[in-house]
């Protein structure tokens, strides 16, 4: 086992799974711990929205917890109250989620409270009217949040003419004219037992939380039962949708603003190609991220946080790694400037990319490989973090690969693999870019491409 484990328990056999004869998968860790998070992951996200039903999955992540048949939103919410628990329902492109933390005793109301709003939920006129305004004014709030515009941008143009172009964040004008009725449908339409997956994570044995399921949701357990873990492949994999990555650029000058925001990404993989994901999220944290608010001063390990802090080369910059549906990925940077140093910035950021295919060394390799571990680590500690870390390996990866095996991926990483990964993505690959405010210093998108490749001969 990894020296990095040598003190932890085994994860892998304390996670279990079973199909209920509803179709209903339950995926449960037990862990020794006073509260119990439990939530359920839908196909039914932004991209599986009609035409009329655009704008479904923002409308249903405020209403779904708004009314059942048997109680109204003053009595769910005193329901809530009364467990000491805390319900959240999250809409993204490509899923749907909800889910719940409460005391580890209390965790037969909170799946009481998810079948009542599954088996009985209702939506009304009144509610949708309501929720307009509040979508309204988050839409208006949104605007001054850059970062998260340019985000919600970047797979919009990088995935343009596909399903996984379509934004939660619908138009304002298609917002003023949303129908009752599309939600309805929307809803009837997916959110069908048949294609959820409920996962806990907490003080409950998998055996108890059937048991409980059972009762409120009016099923009975298959026959079929099994640890959780890689061996599984085959049962939980489905195939995946392919989807077009475009390169290409959106630019939005903004002279009354006083920075640039900008973002540069490529094509990442998908999990089918596993070791080139693990390489790929060990290069993010070579890049690393930084802003003004950090410490370290000269010791930043990675070069970009080093310049900045020295030359002022920028306010902040953020590397990411973010995947989409099952089968693809963006790997980038995100980094906010002054207008006068936008182009010192991408070329820095151009430099440390190149380095990454030629000559980075297993120093800064094992460096970042800490890092990963520790964040991989550190998600134990958090029962939230944990659901998410289940709910979106099983369903955007088909399997749930435990921690445990993660990290000794992690440590099987060299700089040979970084620089051949890279090579795969990065070098001489054409980017998607978007760049919003005073950007009239950033340069243009086929100087952004010349950038990512050496002229050696």
């Amino acid at each position: 086992m990894s020296k990095a484990l040598n003190t932890h328990f085994d994860i892998e056999s304390s996670t279990e799974s079973c199909y209920l004869n509803n179709g209903m998968r339950l995926i449960c860790e037990h862990k020794k711990s006073f509260t119990t998070t439990i939530g359920c992951f839908i196909p039914a996200g932004a991209m599986y929205e009609t035409l009329e039903e655009r704008g479904s999955a923002i409308f249903l992540e405020h209403l779904f917890f708004r009314r059942t048949k048997c109680s109204n939103k003053e009595e769910i919410e005193c329901m809530i109250e009364e467990i000491g628990g805390k319900v959240t329902a999250l809409a993204m492109r490509d899923i749907f989620l909800f889910y719940g933390t409460v005391l580890s005793c209390k965790i037969d109301k909170l799946i009481q409270l998810f079948a009542n709003v599954i088996l009985d939920g209702v939506i009304c006129d009144k509610d949708v009217t309501q929720e307009k305004i509040v979508i309204l004014e988050k839409l208006s709030e949104m605007e001054s949040d850059r970062e998260k515009i340019i985000m919600d941008y970047l797979p919009t143009i990088a995935y343009q003419d596909t399903a996984l172009g379509i934004s939660v964040y619908p138009a304002t004008n298609i917002v003023k004219k949303f129908s009752t009725k599309n939600l309805i449908k929307f809803r009837n339409r997916l959110f069908q037992t048949c294609y959820m997956t409920m996962v806990c994570t907490g003080s409950i044995y998998l055996k108890e939380l059937q048991r409980i399921v059972c009762k409120h949701f009016g099923c009975n357990i298959e026959d079929y039962k099994s640890s959780f873990g890689v061996s599984n492949k085959q049962r939980f994999c489905k195939d995946p949708i392919e989807y077009r990555f475009t390169a290409a650029e959106m630019r939005l000058r903004d002279d009354d603003n006083e920075m640039g925001y900008a973002v540069i990404g490529f094509e990442g993989s998908s999990y089918r190609e596993r070791e080139d994901c693990i390489a790929l999220t060990v290069a993010k944290e070579i890049v690393g991220s930084w802003d003004k608010s950090d410490g370290g001063a000269n010791h930043n390990a990675p070069f970009i946080a080093h310049y900045a802090y020295n030359t002022d080369l920028c306010y902040m910059y953020k590397s990411f790694f973010h995947h989409w549906a099952q089968s693809t990925s963006i790997w980038g940077c995100y980094f906010v400037c002054d207008y006068s140093t936008l182009l010192y910035m991408v070329r820095a950021l151009q430099k440390e990319w190149m380095k990454l295919c030629t000559t980075i060394t297993q120093k800064e390799v094992s460096r970042a490989v800490h890092q990963c571990i520790t964040k991989d680590l550190l998600i134990l500690n958090d029962p939230v973090n944990r659901f998410f870390d289940i709910a979106e390996n099983v369903y955007r990866h088909g399997c749930y690969e435990p921690v445990e095996h993660r990290v000794v991926e992690y440590e099987k990483v060299t700089a040979d693999k970084i620089r051949e990964v890279s090579h795969k993505y990065i070098y001489d690959q054409s980017p998607v870019v978007i760049a919003l405010g005073r950007i009239e210093g950033f340069p243009d998108y086929t100087h952004v491409k010349n950038g990512l490749y050496l002229l050696r001969y």
